[in-house]
Formats: structure tokens, C-alpha cells, sequence
């Protein structure tokens, strides 16, 4: 009877993943992955809030992990995060109102509230309008907590426009990964 079994030469997690065999798209993906957000970051200097940079990031990761999904479409990338700057400014207006025209006093509770808000509704209105991208929702977040600013506005959606350019001209050489 056996007591232990002999470690592997490879760990059994990778035995059973889905990338045993196609280790080069994966390890290509996601070196342009990285450099789509670089270049982004790079185009867009001065951004550096880190939940507005966020919502990109889960974007790229979207776009070059299931490229050809529904998700990474430009107009549910584009069409999601429009959406959701829309509704995280209107939430926003409704901070603005309830704080008594002063959003930077609201209370933390305040912003939660505000906050979930945003991301259900932007979540409803992501589903009515057929453009669903699920790391949009973080951008009304976003616009809640770090406050109105027509940079952050801005750069989200300049740099889905770009995220959507960089996938329509890599779309023949990318595979979807899961």
C-alpha cells in the first residue's frame, strides 16, 4: 500500500488545465495584452486613479482572453462603458443633489449607496440596451467614488476606442483562450 504519491514533473494543476498544448497563444495574448494597456497608459499620461485604470485593465484582460466572445465586441465594450459613464454621471448628479451641491462632503455610507446604485443600474441598462461588458459596470463605480472628472470620462473612453482598434486589427491572429 502506498502511503504518498511521487510529486510529477509538472504540477497536476497544469496537467488538467486547458492551456497544456497551446502555452504560445496564451503567453502571446497576453504580452499584448499588457502592451495594449501600456500604450494606453502611456497615450493617456496623468491618469493614475487607480479604480478608473481598473475598469480598463478588466477590459484588456476581457478582450485578449475571449476575443471573439460577444463581450469583447467594440460595441459592447464601447456601447458598456458609454452606458456607464452616462448612468455614473446621472448617480453622480443625485450625490451632488443629496450632499446639497457639495459631492465632495458626502459620507462614505453616501458613496456606497451611490455607488452599488450605479453598477446595478448600469448592469440594467447595459442588459436593455444590448451592450453588455460586464468590467463596465466598474466605470460607473469608478465615477462615484473617485468623483466627477471629465479626464477620468475621457480617458475610459478614449481608451476603449483604442482597445477596440487594437482587437479589429489583431482579430485574425487572436484566439479565444478559454
Amino acid at each position: 500500500m502506498r502511503l504518498h504519491t511521487p510529486i510529477p514533473h509538472t504540477p497536476a494543476a497544469f496537467e488538467r488545465s486547458h492551456i497544456r498544448g497551446r502555452v504560445r497563444p496564451h503567453v502571446t495574448q497576453a504580452t499584448l495584452a499588457s502592451l495594449a494597456l501600456l500604450a494606453i497608459l502611456f497615450i493617456e499620461q496623468g491618469v493614475s486613479n487607480g479604480i478608473i485604470v481598473v475598469t480598463i485593465a478588466s477590459s484588456t484582460a476581457t478582450v485578449f482572453v475571449v476575443p471573439h466572445s460577444i463581450a469583447s465586441s467594440p460595441q459592447r465594450v464601447i456601447g458598456g462603458h458609454v452606458v456607464s459613464v452616462l448612468v455614473g454621471l446621472a448617480l453622480w448628479g443625485g450625490l451632488y443633489f443629496v450632499t446639497g451641491g457639495n459631492a465632495n462632503t458626502a459620507s462614505n455610507m453616501q458613496i456606497d449607496i451611490f455607488g452599488a446604485a450605479a453598477v446595478g443600474l448600469s448592469v440594467l441598462v447595459m442588459a436593455t440596451t444590448n451592450t453588455e461588458h460586464p468590467p463596465a459596470a466598474g466605470t460607473a463605480f469608478g465615477i462615484i467614488v473617485a468623483g466627477l472628472s471629465f479626464t477620468f470620462i475621457a480617458f475610459i473612453l478614449s481608451a476603449v476606442v483604442i482597445l477596440s482598434i487594437v482587437r479589429y486589427l489583431l482579430r485574425d491572429r487572436l484566439q479565444n483562450l478559454l
